[in-house]
């Protein structure tokens, strides 16, 4: 069933593409559509290259920072600009337009709000406490600090 739906989406993401592409031609000419799917995907190509520079320096200090970790959202956000500069990468002007929306930082905002909703609504498990609502303990006999709802 999962394949089954899978290759329609690719079928209807390839028929979106072909129309999207003839829509284009027919307003700008062949020579221009093929000027602008190239250079799109030298915009793409760009991007993946300035975002391993930035990811490599983050990864270097993040790990000479002390507490380790990136700021709250910084990977999902590196890895939706990240998917932008794929699709402006991919042959073709529907992936271009959603490659270039998600280069916008409100709609990647936007995305990252419904991605996180999402996620904790559908985790029981999950228990989100705001920083006043646990207080670190002394380390237990494993060498790990213990966590407590604070009082």
């Amino acid at each position: 069933m999962n394949s089954k739906l899978i290759g329609a989406a690719v079928a209807a993401w390839i028929v979106l593409e072909i129309l999207s592409f003839a829509l284009v031609v027919r307003a700008v000419g062949l020579l221009a559509a093929i000027l602008l799917a190239i250079g799109a995907s030298l915009l793409g190509l760009a991007d993946i290259k300035r975002l391993l520079d930035f990811f490599r320096t983050r990864v270097a200090a993040k790990a000479r920072s002390p507490s380790g970790a990136f700021a709250d959202g910084a990977m999902l956000d590196g890895a939706m600009q990240a998917l932008a500069s794929i699709l402006l990468i991919l042959p073709g002007f529907a992936s271009d337009f959603v490659g270039l929306a998600l280069k916008s930082p409100s709609v990647r905002q936007s995305l990252a709000r419904r991605l996180r909703s999402r996620s904790k609504a559908s985790d029981p498990r999950l228990i989100d406490l705001d920083p006043r609502e646990w207080r670190r303990e002394a380390r237990s006999a494993g060498g790990r600090p213990r966590r407590s709802m604070a009082k």
